[in-house]
This record gives C-alpha cells, structure tokens and sequence, in this order.
C-alpha cells in the first residue's frame, strides 16, 4: 500500500531530475557547436540555483518513506497497544490520542533541535523568511483558514473529550 506513493514520488523525482539534466546537456551541446542563440533560448529557464535534487536524495527519501512509514505505523500501533495495556482495558481511545500526541509532540522537537542546530546566517535567514511569511499573510487576510481550522481542531477535541467520558462512565 505505501510502496505505491513511494513510487510516484520517486518517480517524479527522477523524472524533475532527467529533464534538468536533459536541458543542461542541450545547452552545453548548443555552445559547443557555437549555436550560442540557442543556447541562451535554453538557459530562459534553467536556473542552476534551481538545481534539482541529486538521484541519492531522491532514492533516500524513496527508502525513507518505503521503510520509514511502514516502521512508523508499527511504531504507533504497538505504543498505543502498550499504553492500552497499561491504562486498563477500554482506555483505547485515550491511548490511541496519547500516541498521536506523542509522535507530534516529537516532530515539534525535532524542528526545535534542527532550529538550534543552525548557523547563526542561516537561522537569520529563517527568521526573516518566517517574518515575511506572517507579513504576506497579513496582507493577504490569511487568518479565516487558520480560525476554521482551530474551530475544527476544538471540535474534535470537544467530540474525542466526550466520548472518552462517555466510555468510562457508567450507564
């Protein structure tokens, strides 16, 4: 079921990949056999700061999500089997939304330490595209999507808090 989607991404990937490459031989061809108008037509859009990734990053993140998200769902179902377990029988639900809390509550910290990791020019460069990013959503009135989006998430929480009360109280 995963190897699927891992598939067309990596697919995609090389794909992005050829065709930039495809076009940087075209040009270097073009040059030399002194058709520099043709050359210059190619380079319109073939920014080399624009370079893809290389085949080893599309084949890691292939790998990653080949045998990462397998690992992961396995991950996540034997903790929320475990804390099960452990909180008593019927506690299911409860550990099945302490495990989701878990895993984000590591992806969180994870960016955190990536964050304190970095350069000091490249943690300056960050902050300024995350300044600009607030800016441009200022601007663009961006706030209705992230309000019905808190009003979803409190839903849910307000619906998961209900039945979890609902299945520890008697009657």
């Amino acid at each position: 079921m995963i190897a699927v989607p891992a598939l067309i991404v990596a697919v995609i990937g090389v794909v992005v990949w050829g065709r930039w490459h495809w076009r940087d031989w075209r040009m270097r061809r073009a040059i030399e056999r002194g058709d520099h108008d043709r050359a210059a037509l190619l380079a319109l859009d073939h920014d080399e700061e624009a370079r893809p990734r290389s085949l080893r990053d599309i084949a890691t993140g292939f790998a990653f999500i080949f045998i990462g998200a397998p690992a992961l769902l396995v991950f996540q179902i034997n903790f929320a089997d475990e804390l099960e377990h452990m909180l008593g029988k019927g506690w299911g639900f409860a550990a099945a939304m302490l495990t989701l809390a878990f895993i984000t509550a590591c992806a969180w910290m994870w960016e955190k330490v990536k964050r304190n990791a970095m350069s000091p020019d490249e943690l300056a460069a960050l902050e300024e595209e995350e300044e600009h990013q607030r800016w441009m959503r200022s601007i663009d009135g961006d706030s209705m999507p992230g309000l019905f989006v808190a009003i979803a998430f409190g839903a849910a929480i307000l619906a998961g808090l209900y039945f979890l009360f609902a299945a520890i109280t008697p009657g």
